[in-house]
């Protein structure tokens, strides 16, 4: 028996069914943050949990004033009043433990309530769960309850005027694409005889456009990636989400960087129409030859520490996206002396500024690099939060803060 086997493909449908919920509920945020109609808000929804999730049977019961059916997919009958009423009795009954009887909830396997101020707002029934699904049933029923109670306060907002209660949902909202944002990136990065790896990120809002990657490519090379989207919020993260999942299915079948770098380039225009563009470092690293291949797509140019120098990684392309076609790629190649530090970061980290408008810089950087080069990632990445922290003084940051480090062990010989 391939045990190995059976949990890497467990691991890869987990994977999978992570990416496709948040997929999902950044379609939804986006289409609450655009501001959809009602109508077009539980097309998006009817869509996601009967096409996408595999769900034959939906009712949506939402209370406006008095109850009604939003939303009937998969169903034999109509909802007249009167099966809507004996529904409702029902539901009401269950809900105060007065009755066991199932008879017109008998077609569905769940039942999900939405409470806003203690109150029940409205009711989600599903059946048929496909068995066979890519996402388990319990996590499904969990993720439905999400996307149920985004919808739901979601067409309650259209209908309230106040600033105030709309502005309450959106940061709700964001919050939870967050959650699901950071699955994006790695769960955990190597520490071995050879190399550590640390991140920091701090996001300026809820969602951003910051991205940072490790990924095996085989025993002896490492891809890394340091990824920054022009704009903020929603759209910078709906973008992110996508050229992740293009960067994941293109890097182990692409063994050249520029191809790679041509290929996300095509896809990144392809998805913003040149209105959004994405800076963009990778680096191939071989532990062997201690080579380091790196494209420089139009981001801050991360730093090579090694006997108190530094060295800029600057060689390159413009930002990806910015055109149908790279003008040029310029491909770098650098080799790893022994103890040498890497350090990859976004502008948010130079361009954080104090009380007097200065910018923290490139400088500061470099001397704080410097400073601290013995120091290992965790330490490294704290000393760096600090003295970052000590810098704007009372001054909110403006953008994310990423910023990836790489220590660079005895090397091969």
């Amino acid at each position: 028996m391939n045990i190995t086997g059976e949990q890497n493909t467990a691991k890869d449908l987990e994977l999978q069914a992570k990416k496709m919920q948040l997929h999902w509920l950044l379609q939804i945020t986006k289409a609450i943050n655009y501001d959809f109609s009602t109508l077009q808000l539980l097309e998006v929804y009817q869509h996601i949990v009967t096409f996408q999730l595999k769900v034959s049977k939906l009712v949506l019961l939402v209370h406006e004033g008095q109850w009604r059916c939003s939303l009937a997919y998969g169903i034999d009958e109509t909802f007249t009043n009167k099966k809507l009423n004996a529904l409702l009795e029902e539901l009401n009954q269950l809900h105060n433990f007065e009755s066991d009887t199932q008879e017109s909830t008998k077609d569905f396997e769940t039942i999900i309530p939405v409470y806003h101020k203690n109150e029940i707002l409205a009711y989600a029934l599903i059946g048929g769960i496909d068995p066979a699904g890519i996402i388990k049933k319990n996590e499904l029923v969990t993720f439905v309850q999400t996307i149920t109670n985004l919808i739901v306060v979601a067409i309650e907002n259209n209908k309230l005027t106040t600033e105030k209660i709309r502005q309450a949902g959106i940061k709700k909202e964001l919050e939870l694409a967050a959650q699901m944002q950071n699955m994006l990136f790695p769960k955990s990065l190597p520490s071995n005889d050879h190399y550590d790896l640390f991140a920091t990120y701090l996001p300026n809002q809820e969602v951003g456009g910051d991205y940072y990657d490790y990924m095996p490519i085989n025993e002896n090379e490492f891809v890394f990636c340091m990824a920054d989207v022009s704009g903020k919020g929603i759209p910078a993260a709906l973008l992110m989400a996508n050229f992740q999942a293009n960067l994941h299915a293109f890097v182990h079948v692409t063994p050249s960087l520029k191809d790679l770098v041509k290929e996300l380039n095509k896809r990144v225009f392809q998805s913003a129409q040149g209105e959004k563009f994405i800076t963009f470092f990778v680096g191939k690293y071989n532990q062997l030859t201690n080579e380091l291949q790196f494209i420089n797509a139009g981001h801050n140019p991360p730093l090579l520490v090694h006997d108190k120098v530094v060295y800029l990684l600057n060689d390159g392309s413009t930002g990806l996206g910015m055109f149908e076609e790279l003008p040029f790629i310029n491909q770098g190649k650098v080799f790893i002396p022994n103890k040498a530090l890497l350090f990859a970061y976004t502008d948010g980290l130079t361009e954080l500024e104090n009380d007097a408008e200065e910018q923290y810089g490139a400088d500061r950087l470099k001397n704080l690099l410097l400073a601290h080069f013995n120091d290992n990632g965790g330490k490294l990445h704290e000393n760096l939060q600090q003295e970052l922290k000590e810098f704007q003084q009372n001054q909110p940051a403006v953008d994310d803060i990423t910023a990836l480090s790489i220590k660079f062990k005895v090397t091969s010989k």
